[in-house]
């Protein structure tokens, strides 16, 4: 373990970095919604997007075998901080953002878990169907959206970037998300409150990415 200090270190600089121009796209993303344009000189651009991306790389490097691994646990890692953080405070998933995870999560997932490169493929498309259904089953039930559109995009990226850990990442988000949603309403003391899945199912994903 000490001897993989200076690696961990290392990571937290790339992952802080990585965090800093993730958060920067995502204002770049704002613009098209008539925000101003970012400016470069912010170190600190979104200390919680940037810390969290930074620990991923930490937990990646001191976690998984070689130095391989990590850098692409952490490029999957980033943008799972980015969407939970973006979809908690807006309740809103850009897109085009999505399908970057996706597609870092099709790139490296299968890699990561030391598995077959369909096992990816079969992640996304398992996370998607799944996520659709319970989508259509709580407008069935409740008679309107009990989960946002977008939350079926983020479960396509975590399967992607889960692999053969798919179905622990989507039942650790679901719990994630319920407890979430229980602490938003006890604190808020009120029922009825819309609740993202998408930061519960990004924490599924980060934690079957190190201990999967």
């Amino acid at each position: 373990m000490i001897e993989r200090v200076p690696l961990a270190l290392a990571g937290a600089i790339v992952g802080w970095f990585l965090g800093w121009l993730s958060a920067w796209a995502t204002e770049w993303l704002d613009v098209a919604e008539g925000a101003a344009p970012p400016s470069w000189r912010k170190l600190a651009r979104d200390p919680l997007v940037q810390g969290g991306s930074a620990v991923a790389f930490v937990m990646a490097a001191l976690v998984l075998p070689d130095s391989i691994r990590p850098a692409e646990a952490g490029r999957i890692a980033v943008p799972l901080v980015q969407v939970a953080v973006t979809d908690y405070r807006t309740r809103y998933v850009y897109t085009y953002y999505a399908a970057f995870g996706l597609g870092l999560g099709l790139a490296f997932g299968w890699a990561v878990h030391d598995a077959p490169w369909w096992t990816s493929v079969a992640g996304a498309i398992g996370g998607f169907v799944t996520f659709l259904v319970l989508y259509f089953f709580g407008r069935l039930v409740f008679r309107k959206e009990a989960m946002a559109r977008g939350d079926i995009t983020i479960a396509a990226m975590v399967g992607a970037g889960a692999a053969t850990c798919t179905p622990q990442a989507l039942v650790y988000g679901i719990l994630v998300g319920g407890l979430i949603a229980a602490a938003t309403i006890a604190f808020r003391r009120q029922l009825g409150i819309f609740m993202p899945y998408g930061p519960g199912l990004c924490i599924g994903g980060l934690a079957t990415l190190f201990w999967c």
